[in-house]
């Protein structure tokens, strides 16, 4: 009896042992997985994040821009064109179209001058035009480099800019008050914004400025008479505003012609 139950209790042991065993070996499975790389893996996710930032600091110095230059016309076509000028008229005009690009003159502000003229009135003295600083357009013919005047055209506009409004229409105001001991002043609207017309003897004038340009129409009474003047001017600087319309800055209603 005390073997067997020594063999029952050996047994017993044996199983014990064998059960420890085996509930052993069943918990250390666990613990071999215990590194978990998917979390590794997700980890790796937020790294992306920093591509949205990059995207938004290339967009930002794109928009950045230099302030471009005054904008001139190129030729007397985009500024006034003959058949725009004849249309105005109600008739032709013969002889040739001129175009001069004046340089800056920083002491008065000026940033840029165009003038263009159209025809010529024979044995009439040439208006003051800054042909010191000019260079003729390709097109013009026959120029010759002599000191005698030449004839003054029948029309001639010029477009003007300068710095800012305020000195755009300072600029008219000093040649109203230089020109106004021998012409006749009055004051018109061209396109909703003010301008000022001259009357004189040897020339009918409009002087007006829009923003940071000015625009300036003489006739020459040979062309136009006194009395028609007027309208004829208006018209002109009305089609000579459309240059350049979308660049330059809207005026303030207090501001007017230049020189």
């Amino acid at each position: 009896m005390e073997v067997r139950s020594g063999r029952v209790v050996a047994g017993v042991a044996g199983v014990a042992v064998a059960v420890c065993g085996a509930a052993c070996t069943s918990k250390a499975k666990p613990i071999l997985p215990a590194p978990v790389v998917s979390q590794s893996s997700s980890s790796a996710a937020p790294t992306l994040a920093p591509t949205p930032t990059v995207a938004a600091a290339s967009t930002s110095s794109s928009v950045s821009a230099s302030p471009s230059a005054p904008v001139l016309p190129a030729g007397c076509s985009q500024l006034l064109p003959l058949g725009t000028l004849e249309r105005i008229l109600g008739f032709g005009i013969l002889g040739q179209v001129n175009y001069l690009n004046a340089a800056p003159v920083p002491q008065s502000g000026r940033t840029g001058r165009v003038t263009c003229t159209y025809g010529t009135a024979p044995g009439a003295a040439a208006p003051t035009v800054p042909t010191a600083t000019a260079k003729p357009s390709p097109t013009a013919t026959g120029a010759k480099p002599t000191a005698s005047p030449a004839s003054a055209p029948l029309v001639q506009v010029s477009y003007i800019t300068y710095t800012d409004a305020s000195t755009a229409a300072g600029r008219v105001q000093t040649t109203i008050e230089a020109d106004a001991a021998s012409a006749a002043v009055s004051n018109v609207s061209v396109s909703g914004k003010p301008a000022y017309i001259l009357i004189g003897s040897t020339s009918s004038e409009l002087l007006m400025s829009d923003g940071a340009r000015t625009i300036v129409v003489e006739l020459s009474p040979t062309l136009v008479t006194a009395d028609k003047a007027p309208a004829a001017l208006e018209a002109i600087a009305a089609a000579m505003l459309h240059f350049g319309q979308s660049a330059s800055p809207s005026a303030a209603p207090s501001a007017s012609g230049s020189a």
